[in-house]
């Protein structure tokens, strides 16, 4: 299993899992992931500047899944997903492991994520460690409400070198 940073060629693969997965996923546009391999944002909406990475992992030469996270003062997994023939906790661990290891070598101790409660995905976070802090309801768009936007989102959290969560 390989993990590395994903390149432009990668993006017709990550459009397509997102699709697929967009259940699960939420909407993210397309141009934020180019955004996060870039490192350069486009549009009035947003700084010049992104601070999003985009990871991608591979078994024997084959794309398996992704991982979208963002870096500030925290850090924020936006999306991961595995494909669903290649869906075992160590690739999803892997991901995550990766944009833990590039979030502390910014100095950076605290994670979060959202997880919609009717995934199985809940466990996974749970398996690795994450703790549950709450929840919330989903977000919806003006103009785009979908069924999806109404469910509920489990908060989970995970912080570095802590008494409480480790």
């Amino acid at each position: 299993m390989k993990v590395r940073l994903a390149e432009l060629n990668d993006l017709k693969y990550i459009h397509s899992l997102s699709k697929i997965e967009s259940n699960a996923l939420g909407f993210i546009p397309n141009t934020a992931y180019e955004a996060a391999i870039t490192g350069e944002k486009t549009g009035k909406r947003w700084s010049n500047t992104c601070n999003d990475k985009l990871w991608l992992c591979e078994e024997n030469g084959d794309k398996v899944g992704f991982l979208l996270m963002s870096f500030g003062r925290w850090s924020k997994v936006n999306q991961i997903a595995i494909q669903e023939d290649a869906r075992r906790i160590e690739r999803g661990k892997a991901l995550i492991d990766a944009g833990m290891k590039h979030g502390q070598s910014r100095g950076i101790q605290d994670f979060a994520c959202g997880c919609a409660d009717d995934l199985a995905s809940n466990q996974f976070w749970k398996g690795v460690g994450w703790k549950q802090l709450g929840d919330r309801k989903g977000i919806s768009h003006k103009n785009t409400w979908k069924e999806t936007s109404k469910r509920k989102v489990n908060i989970y959290h995970f912080q570095q070198n802590s008494l409480f969560f480790n």
